[in-house]
């Protein structure tokens, strides 16, 4: 029987904070996909038993996409026999809406990309594959919170749709010390209601 590569490091990487490279890119077999859904759907469970305002619901091809993402990236960190041009192929975008229910499940591994990002530009700042991976930070910049995005590209129309991924996104800001984020019109009033008499302080 066939190791469950895929399985084991989206497990790692959720549970340890640790990528799992192995020598090649391998296929993801369906019933891997189900178990990995199903990994990260207890997962997004687990999380959003601190979520505040009601939570949206779990999107599995969300999930499934972006542990695909970090799983095909990783590998590529270490064994490229692929051209530019089929990068884009392996990292295709993500084929339909993305909704606040889309965000917060691609965010279980989407969220690990910054650092993956640091790691390739140690080893070639040149590689393509860190264009694509910080073009997919633009579109799900939830994720990206911590990195220097310039807030001009980002679209916020997801993220004001939905309170429970609007507050979500302020606690994030909050914590990373964003402050080009937190000036910004779409989450000031929001930042100063979490804040209070500390805002200046937080600016600072």
């Amino acid at each position: 029987m066939k190791s469950p590569l895929f399985l084991n490091m989206i497990t790692t990487l959720r549970q340890q904070e640790e990528i799992m490279l192995y020598d090649c890119v391998l296929n993801v077999s369906e019933n891997e996909a189900t178990e990995v859904v199903k990994f990260l759907q207890h997962e997004y469970q687990q999380e959003a038993l601190n979520f505040p305002y009601e939570v949206p619901f779990f999107d599995e091809n969300a999930a499934l996409w972006a542990a695909k993402t970090v799983y095909i990236a990783a590998q590529l960190m270490l064994y490229r026999q692929h051209n530019e041009a089929d990068l884009g192929i392996l990292l295709p975008n993500f084929p339909i809406e993305i909704t606040p229910s889309a965000v917060l499940s691609s965010d279980l591994c989407l969220r690990f990309l910054p650092s993956m990002i640091v790691h390739l530009k140690m080893i070639d700042s040149e590689d393509r594959l860190i264009e694509i991976l910080e073009n997919q930070l633009y579109q799900w910049h939830y994720s990206g919170v911590n990195c220097d995005l310039e807030v001009r590209k980002l679209d916020f129309k997801t993220v004001l749709s939905d309170k429970c991924l609007m507050q979500l996104y302020c606690n994030r800001i909050i914590k990373n010390k964003n402050t080009k984020l937190a000036q910004n019109a779409v989450f000031k009033g929001w930042i100063q209601a979490n804040l209070g008499i500390y805002e200046n302080d937080f600016l600072k």
